[in-house]
């Protein structure tokens, strides 16, 4: 069982982690071209390309896109399929009070529920399905943004020495907060490079929660090594 238990909370996440980041440098890589400020721009841009430029049927400056929208698209899949059952199965490692526990299964129904949204923004590209690609990142984002600050939350009521992930994953629910303010509040108007801005702000936005995976197994991993784990969803025994 304990082997099932480092693959699921442990292995699988830091795996797709890793895809999902070569995936997005060999897709920014072949990249054809074209951002919102410059159609005819050349190859893929930090600062002016969204990451769903990547999964487009066609590069923004009109050419096939077919190496990119497989690598995103097909790493958001993984990414979906992994951490739906890695956050509905993640409250069973949190036992350590009924409260914690309590307040970790809202905190991985938030993830749970993001996790879905990465199927979402893969299967409506932003060229096809536009409202319905900016409707799955939008709450991606703020989803995945209140599952931090839940787990946060959680590390604040377990032992002193976890305070230290309860400090990383408050500020990662910051970023993300920030990253929702600029992009859904048009804050980002008021700077004069708004386009500018708001990619600039999806981009720290997700180093940050893309850090913050490798930081929750590291405790994910010395709770598999306490002693045994019951594995129920949402720790919910029947």
């Amino acid at each position: 069982m304990r082997s099932l238990e480092n693959l699921l909370f442990f292995i699988l996440p830091i795996l797709s982690i890793i895809i999902f980041i070569i995936c997005v440098l060999l897709g920014a890589l072949a990249y054809e071209g074209g951002n919102s400020l410059d159609l005819n721009a050349s190859g893929y841009s930090f600062s002016n390309n969204f990451l769903s430029d990547l999964g487009r049927i066609k590069s923004i400056s009109g050419i096939k896109n077919s190496v990119p929208y497989y690598c995103f698209n097909g790493s958001l899949i993984i990414l979906s399929a992994i951490f739906s059952f890695f956050f509905l199965y993640l409250p069973c490692l949190y036992d350590e009070s009924d409260r914690v526990q309590s307040i970790s299964r809202i905190g991985s129904c938030f993830g749970f529920l993001a996790s879905i949204c990465f199927a979402g923004v893969a299967l409506t590209p932003t060229d096809l399905f536009f409202s319905s690609h900016v409707f799955f990142a939008n709450w991606l984002y703020r989803l995945l943004c209140l599952s931090m600050f839940f787990y946060s939350f959680v590390y604040i009521l377990m032992e002193k020495k976890n305070i230290l992930f309860s400090i990383i994953f408050s500020l990662i629910g910051l970023v993300v907060t920030f990253k929702i303010i600029l992009s859904d509040f048009g804050l980002a108007n008021l700077f004069s490079e708004p386009h500018t801005i708001r990619v600039l702000a999806q981009k720290i936005a997700s180093i940050a929660l893309v850090i913050g995976v490798p930081m929750m197994t590291i405790y994910n991993r010395f709770r598999i090594l306490s002693g045994e784990v019951s594995l129920y969803p949402l720790a919910l025994k029947k």
